[in-house]
């Protein structure tokens, strides 16, 4: 039996069930194995700001018992030398193939990691998301300096020889459903991807090429219970199915909930700092928020958003701390900006939407229209003003967004780009703390599809 689960986030929520669940199936079935498939790291500010950054995840992994774990992207976020310490910390076996390991600085990492049940020979194979447009993790590039990776489907059939020397052939990958997909049409020999970095809820497994997918969303809401039978060494049998956590009627992990509590205590994240009258009430509205704050800087005319960097979907009226804000940004990023004209914030949107197929960005100072391609991309074939008027298509517009995008989709305006010094959650609590009335609930969208 392998138990699986994948971008936690460092999520608290459902790890008593969790916990609880790992030993129900212990108690269950002779041989489990338990599995992550990336992204332990970023999004809950309890890890991630604790004097030791991510380790309380780590620590309720250990107790959990987890075997093997790949690198996601997300575990860059606080660089490699932190990296480093909580592989250390950890009792789980870190795996990625498609990282240049000698040159990365990383330490007790491996492509593979074999497990033996009995005389039963489990692989599970590592492969960590490489963004096709940058070459890298998506990642801040500062925590990726002087490291190389290598595209993870090119570099899984260099391991194609693992499913001769093992029973069940695993890929344990944090690349998206897409590139899972792929895989699997590109190498047949594996008999199980357990996947992440999509967030991809799949109730029923997929089966490709003759290889099972599955993928259980994020934050352990769902963990993935895949059961393999063999006769004489040979598999005879492979299902899966996800366990929803939230609706699960089994016990909690009491060592787990006292650890949470412990764990919790921070009064400066818990400190409220300003009274909201109103409710934020869903991301789009959110991401308003993130727009116009930005442009309370002097000298900036636009702001831009993307919205898979808004990681919690509505703020409720009342008291908000800097908890709060830290789940709906907690990357660490920096206000950078860039000098653009409207033909390359066009080209921005339309790459970033491409890329990602999340939503449109969000937009501050003018407001955009698109229509979808063939492929599902998109083209911006209407940027304004809010009064309806065109901007200037031989102008140089000062847009103001984050570091990451900057890196990721404007690396050739790097060494122009201006840097604020300011966080982005540093200019949401400001812009929170002088704007308490303000009502968001019936802006209107910026950006919209025709």
């Amino acid at each position: 039996m392998i138990i699986s689960f994948n971008d936690l986030h460092g999520d608290f929520e459902n790890m008593p069930q969790l916990s609880a669940f790992v030993n129900e199936m212990r108690n269950t079935y002779k041989y489990v194995i338990v599995v992550d498939a990336g992204d332990r790291f970023t999004g809950n500010p309890f890890n991630d700001f604790y004097e030791r950054p991510q380790f309380p995840i780590i620590d309720m992994q250990n107790h959990i018992g987890v075997d093997v774990a790949v690198i996601g992207n997300h575990e860059f976020d606080n660089g490699v030398a932190v990296l480093n310490e909580r592989i250390k910390d950890a009792t789980s076996v870190a795996v990625s193939a498609n990282i240049e390991l000698e040159t990365s600085g990383l330490v007790g990492v491996r492509p593979y990691y074999m497990i033996n049940k009995n005389g039963i020979r489990i692989a599970f194979l590592g492969l960590t998301n490489v963004d096709r447009q940058t070459g890298r993790p998506s990642a801040l590039a500062d925590h990726l300096v002087g490291m190389r990776f290598f595209d993870p489907i090119e570099t899984a059939l260099n391991f194609r020889h693992l499913r001769k020397k093992s029973h069940v052939f695993v890929a344990l990958t944090h690349i998206g459903i897409t590139e899972d997909s792929i895989l699997a049409e590109a190498m047949p020999e594996l008999d199980v991807i357990i996947g992440g970095h999509s967030h991809s809820v799949l109730e029923e497994p997929m089966i490709q090429n003759g290889v099972l997918i599955t993928q259980a969303g994020r934050s352990a809401r769902h963990v993935g219970k895949t059961k393999i039978r063999l006769e004489k060494g040979v598999i005879t049998e492979i299902s899966n199915r996800l366990i929803n956590l939230r609706t699960w009627d089994g016990p909690v992990d009491s060592v787990i909930v006292k650890k949470i509590e412990r764990y919790s205590q921070n009064p400066f994240l818990t400190t409220a700092f300003v009274t909201l009258r109103h409710d934020i009430p869903n991301l789009l509205q959110l991401g308003h928020v993130m727009t116009d704050a930005p442009r309370t800087l002097p000298n900036v005319d636009f702001s831009l958003m993307n919205c898979s960097g808004i990681r919690i979907n509505h703020l409720d009226a009342g008291e908000i701390t800097y908890a709060d804000v830290f789940r709906v940004s907690p990357f660490g990023n920096y206000l950078v900006v860039v000098d653009l004209t409207p033909a390359e914030i066009r080209a921005l949107i339309e790459i970033e939407f491409t890329d990602k197929r999340n939503c449109l960005m969000i937009p501050s100072g003018f407001e955009y229209t698109a229509i979808r391609t063939p492929g599902d991309n998109i083209q911006v074939t209407k940027m304004t003003y809010p009064n309806g008027q065109k901007l200037d298509e031989t102008k140089r517009y000062r847009l103001i967004l984050n570091n990451y995008l900057v890196a990721t989709y404007l690396a050739e305006h790097i060494d122009d780009a201006y840097f604020t010094g300011v966080s982005v959650v540093d200019n949401i609590v400001e812009f929170l703390k002088n704007n308490p009335n303000m009502d968001y609930r019936n802006v209107r969208a910026r950006a919209r599809f025709n």
